[in-house]
């Protein structure tokens, strides 16, 4: 059975009413896949900070690790006196003649 077109103002709103529907469903289709794309964004910028500030924190360490070891061989290092010259507690003092 076909159905019978509507009178021209009931046919018109019908129209609208369905364009108004189609367009709203593509807008929110739209707004959630931006939405999902602007959350997968978001995580990937996330997870490259988030490495960076790890590899930081890595190497911060790594370097307090070397600091804290030398330090600890330089006060294990025996201390070495370096013999005085003689005469050396005298300045040195030169007179022109």
């Amino acid at each position: 059975m076909r159905s019978q077109p509507l009178p021209g103002e009931a046919g018109r709103r019908r129209a609208e009413e369905q364009f108004k529907t189609k367009k709203k469903i593509d807008h929110l289709t739209e707004t959630e896949t931006n939405t999902a794309a602007a959350r997968r964004t978001e995580a990937e910028k996330t997870a490259r900070l988030r490495a960076l500030r790890l590899a930081k924190e890595a190497a911060d360490k790594d370097t307090a690790n070397r600091d804290a070891l030398a330090a600890r061989l330089r006060r294990s290092e025996p201390r070495r006196r370096v013999p005085r010259a003689l005469g050396s507690d005298t300045p040195s003092v030169t007179t022109d003649t």
